[in-house]
């Protein structure tokens, strides 16, 4: 993502662009702040060809995990991202 742009996503919180980026880097599928971001960037991101940019496949993989997935209220959104889960990570 470009600078601003993790910031802009948690608008509601005090938080730095660093304090994001490392929460991303430490890609912790426990912590809640993690969560929180990942289904941010799944929500507000129009373009999946974006996400897929943006993540590292790491990354990519916990913000696919059923734990960011079922923060997610709309269960259409859910299914399209557990089917897009399916078909980049098959052993999961």
């Amino acid at each position: 993502m470009t600078e601003q742009n993790l910031t802009r996503l948690f608008w509601d919180y005090q938080l730095s662009e660093q304090e994001l980026r490392d929460c991303l880097a430490k890609n912790d599928p426990n912590d809640s702040l993690t969560i929180s971001l990942y289904n941010r960037i799944l929500l507000s991101t129009p373009n999946w060809y974006d996400i897929l940019r943006m993540l590292s496949p790491e990354q990519l993989r916990t913000a696919l995990s059923e734990k960011v997935i079922s923060t997610i209220h709309s269960k259409a959104l859910q299914q399209r991202y557990r089917f897009a889960a399916s078909r980049l990570f098959p052993d999961r």
